[in-house]
């Protein structure tokens, strides 16, 4: 638990910020993915934030629609919550799970690109 709490602190000064920018890109453009935002196009994460809504409330059809990638970040988020505050990092899970799990995600995005644009 303490190391949770120094992990807070270290970050106090960035959570007002991150939070202004997600007020605002949502306000101003309803969305908070930049490159959605500024070019119209889709990033490989776009859907990840309904995606694990649908998730947690059952609705497994509109989760994997919106991003099929969403368990699998869930899985790696767990992952490395195991890693930094149960291991305290002597595993060393979380890098790995994290490149296969961002990797997988640009594989589908790029699929889901192809797809789109023929």
């Amino acid at each position: 638990m303490e190391r949770l709490k120094k992990d807070f602190y270290n970050i106090r000064f960035a959570i007002i910020p991150i939070l202004i920018f997600i007020v605002t890109m949502q306000t101003m453009f309803g969305t908070v993915c930049t490159l959605k935002a500024f070019t119209g196009i889709s990033c490989p994460c776009c859907g990840l934030t309904h995606a694990t809504v649908y998730l947690f409330m059952g609705r497994w059809r509109d989760s994997w629609n919106a991003n099929p990638t969403a368990i699998l970040w869930i899985v790696a988020i767990i992952l490395f919550i195991v890693d930094r505050y149960i291991h305290k990092f002597k595993a060393k899970l979380f890098p790995n799970v994290f490149f296969i799990v961002a990797t997988i995600t640009v594989i589908w995005y790029i699929f889901k690109m192809i797809n789109i644009f023929n």
